[in-house]
């Protein structure tokens, strides 16, 4: 029997919480991933597919950590790989294992395994989605979900990127700061973060 959107994300939720060892920071990921994705629909063009396999990479990103945190995420996309993934394209479920390979680490090359297999469309939207991937992943570096709200905002050749917390944590801040590179060069823009919240916490820090 066929299986809809619904139930196969539901699919990729079970999968998610009987896998990684800490679910509750991949839910909180995927949900800043998501909201990238939406504030960034101008820029990236993309539409309800793409949506579904990054939101199925970010709930797996960290999936590989069941094996080792070594190279988890080679780990990751070996795992989806290895799953029957009802509901989702054989294309579609390469790209899902790509996104979440490429959360860290190298970028996407033509002679990767899976990566390999995905024709030049899906390979670019691979390398977009993963990008989004890696700014929400740094936005949780410290597992603490301290991001309350994101807004994005273009100027030119630069996307600027409001980042509000509950609680001010530089860490995070720090985190997708240091994950620019591959949205940067996929989108070529250049990308900035604000924290105003962590910002006049660090101001008061140095001042009293």
């Amino acid at each position: 029997m066929a299986i809809d959107k619904t139930g196969r994300m539901a699919f990729v939720r079970a999968l998610a919480r009987k896998i990684d060892p800490e679910p509750e920071h991949a839910f909180q990921v995927c949900r800043y991933a998501l909201r990238l994705f939406d504030a960034l629909v101008k820029l990236h063009g993309y539409g309800p597919r793409e949506r579904d396999v990054l939101e199925a990479g970010a709930l797996l990103h960290d999936s590989g950590h069941a094996r080792g945190l070594w190279r988890h995420h080679k780990h990751a996309r070996d795992i989806i790989m290895e799953q029957a993934f009802p509901g989702f394209s054989t294309e579609e479920h390469r790209m899902v294992a790509c996104v979440a390979r490429y959360h860290r680490k190298a970028f996407p090359k033509p002679t990767h395994k899976v990566y390999a297999d995905l024709e030049p469309g899906a390979r670019e939207a691979v390398g977009k989605l993963a990008a989004l991937l890696r700014i929400a992943d740094g936005l949780d570096r410290g597992h603490m979900a301290t991001v309350r709200d994101l807004a994005v905002r273009f100027e030119k050749h630069r996307v600027i990127l409001t980042v509000r917390q509950r609680r001010a944590g530089g860490i995070d801040i720090r985190g997708a700061r240091r994950k620019r590179p591959l949205f940067e060069a996929c989108f070529d823009v250049t990308l900035e973060i604000e924290a105003p919240d962590t910002a006049a916490k660090e101001w008061r820090e140095e001042n009293l």
